[in-house]
């Protein structure tokens, strides 16, 4: 009885080992999946102005294979994928997730029942983290063209119309080399183990808290004081004819003559070194919400 015991012991033993094992191994392969912040310096580096000033973009030979692929299996309606150009290269970061995208834009042969050629344009997007592809348009059969997903277009209406608030389609624009550096000193807050790299409690930040702050108190006349910024996110992008980059920050103010506190979402141009915020005060509801035309 004991031998038989030990025996059920001893393989009781070896399986808990085995799925520990498996356990670690999945762990390791989930957290080498994560996006490193590096691979953005990297990409970003890859890219070039030649001596016209036109950005000279890395080459990928799989591109037009991958898309054309992609396409011939999403949309039915397409006769042959005639080209493929590169539009942007876009990256977000926050504390908690990572992502960098390229666009493309595909000229398209659309079928039809004449002998008429039709061409159309696709937007698609290439995630380089997952290295899988999408797209936000779908096929308006009464247009004959590609539109935007319902989805999605509710999804941007939400969004902070960047170039009302002075960062898209500037006439002074950042450069690639000051990317680089506000992402290398993400990487160097990630190696201190400091999250968000980009808190302004950290003394080289200090301007931005100030700057904030003082955008705040100026700009909202119903706002006490500022109680705490906290750092969101990092978006940057880069095409032919535009480069820009900029920070969130969540603000919480406490209000005047209450005891309440509240919030307020405010953009921080690192190029320009300003703060601004598409939020107003919502006297009906009680709260700050983004402005919405």
């Amino acid at each position: 009885m004991l031998n038989v015991l030990s025996r059920e012991y001893v393989n009781f033993r070896k399986m808990k080992n085995l799925l520990t094992s498996i356990f670690l191994i999945i762990s390791i392969s989930v957290s080498a999946q994560e996006e490193k912040t590096e691979n953005f310096i990297f990409r970003h580096s890859q890219f070039e102005y030649n001596e016209r000033g036109i950005l000279i973009t890395p080459i990928n030979p799989l591109i037009n294979k991958n898309i054309k692929t992609y396409i011939e299996i999403n949309y039915a309606m397409v006769e042959s994928v005639r080209n493929v150009v590169w539009l942007s290269y876009e990256t977000s970061t926050n504390p908690i997730s990572k992502t960098h995208i390229q666009k493309y834009s595909v000229r398209v042969q659309i079928k039809n029942k004449n002998q008429n050629q039709e061409f159309k344009y696709l937007e698609v997007e290439h995630d380089l983290h997952k290295n899988d592809f999408s797209s936000k348009y779908v096929f308006d059969n009464q247009k004959r063209n590609f539109v935007l997903d319902e989805k999605e277009i509710e999804r941007r209406s939400y969004l902070s119309n960047l170039e009302e608030l002075g960062i898209k389609n500037a006439p002074n624009k950042t450069s690639i080399n000051n990317i680089i550096s506000d992402y290398k000193q993400l990487v160097d807050g990630e190696n201190k183990n400091q999250a968000p790299s980009f808190s302004i409690m950290d003394s080289e930040n200090y301007e931005i808290y100030d700057i904030i702050v003082n955008y705040v108190n100026k700009s909202f006349s119903n706002v006490s004081f500022v109680m705490n910024i906290a750092w969101d996110s990092y978006n940057t992008f880069l095409s032919n004819y535009d480069i820009y980059h900029y920070h969130t920050y969540i603000v919480r103010v406490q209000l005047k003559e209450s005891d309440k506190y509240e919030f307020i979402e405010v953009i921080y141009n690192p190029f320009k070194k300003e703060a601004i915020s598409d939020f107003i005060w919502n006297k009906e509801n009680g709260f700050f919400e983004r402005k919405h035309n």
